[in-house]
């Protein structure tokens, strides 16, 4: 047998036994001893994906055999499809470099021909899943979903190709709400002022952006959720679910298809080519710092929800998400306009 197999089935048979595994039996603590990791955040800092991001990388390197030092770098575009493209077609292959995903753009090569393939990752798991509402200002003139269905809601978003408008567009066509979206918004920092200063009505985000940035808001009664998107909400027990509101079947699986970006949440992955002893070593690393009592703190501290999913049930939602067919897909690009060639 060759030594680089025999470290990894001794690095897998030390983790089913959950001790850690010596990093001279493989070679991994020698990779990493002295080495700079950098995690690639797929947006600016200043959000709560750069906030996740950065309580991330303070805490994995203390899990990694070899104790790396371990550095940040912001790569933000297109909705997070160009962080993704860059890891799975350009990135080091050798374990150097952990990605964060930006969740929605796990859709983009169905929607729009992005060059990755969301099935041939590595997770390492996620910190959570990121449930997504649908929020308005409490001055906004629906105070329900079904209000949105009689007066025009004008929506903040990022772009055509980001959730921010993919989502209310689909609402329209599948339950005939009347949401606009008006695009070009840098970020979800912006939206809120747009939303603070009455230039739009509300904005699509996910729940921990609100609870994590602006937990004041919801505090006072300052933003009202309409529907809420991905897994269920505990503090929000009266507000619809997406799920509930298509009664369609094929209305249903186009749902579940974009709701990866719910269910997948705050995940981290590695190419797939990375040296299978590394690959373990680095998913058993996110477990381990997923439980360390100082990265819960810091968490807590930050108010940032943790949740965390193991790597291989994370792959498994990725493919059962993405399990649609070519006719489906087709069915709903046409939908939010993304079969009309620009």
């Amino acid at each position: 047998m060759k030594q680089s197999s025999c470290s990894a089935l001794l690095l897998t048979a030390a983790l089913a036994l959950g001790v850690a595994a010596p990093a001279s039996a493989d070679g991994v603590g020698e990779f990493y001893q002295g080495r700079t990791v950098r995690v690639i955040i797929p947006s600016g800092l200043g959000g709560s994906i750069g906030l996740y991001g950065k309580l991330f990388a303070d805490h994995i390197g203390n899990h990694i055999p070899g104790r790396p030092t371990v550095v940040v770098q912001d790569m933000a575009g297109g909705g997070g499809v160009r962080a993704l493209a860059w890891g799975y077609n350009a990135g080091p292959r050798d374990g150097s470099v952990i990605s964060q995903v930006l969740s929605p753009a796990l859709a983009a090569p169905e929607l729009r021909g992005a060059k990755f393939d969301p099935t041939n990752l590595y997770w390492l798991g996620s910190i959570s899943p990121r449930a997504s509402v649908l929020g308005v200002w409490h001055t906004a003139p629906a105070k329900t979903f079904e209000d949105a269905k009689k007066t025009d809601i004008v929506l903040a978003s990022g772009g055509v190709g980001s959730a921010t408008h993919i989502v209310p567009v689909m609402l329209n066509a599948m339950t005939g709400t009347k949401f606009k979206t008006v695009t070009g918004y840098k970020g979800g920092g912006t939206m809120n002022l747009a939303m603070e200063a009455g230039e739009v009505h509300g904005r699509y985000n996910f729940w921990t952006g609100w609870v994590t940035t602006k937990a004041d808001w919801l505090r006072d009664g300052k933003v009202r959720v309409l529907a809420q998107f991905g897994p269920r909400i505990p503090e929000l027990p009266d507000v619809p679910s997406a799920a509930d509101l298509v009664s369609s079947a094929d209305h249903k699986k186009m749902l579940r298809f974009m709701e990866i970006s719910e269910f997948v949440g705050l995940g981290f992955w590695i190419p797939m080519q990375v040296p299978e002893d590394r690959k373990l070593a680095l998913r058993a690393a996110f477990m381990n710092t997923m439980k360390d009592p100082a990265f819960l703190a810091d968490a807590e501290k930050r108010k940032a929800p943790v949740d965390a999913v193991g790597g291989e049930q994370i792959g498994k939602v990725v493919a059962e998400s993405l399990d649609i067919s070519p006719a489906l897909i087709a069915d709903l690009k046409k939908m939010i306009g993304f079969d009309k060639k620009n």
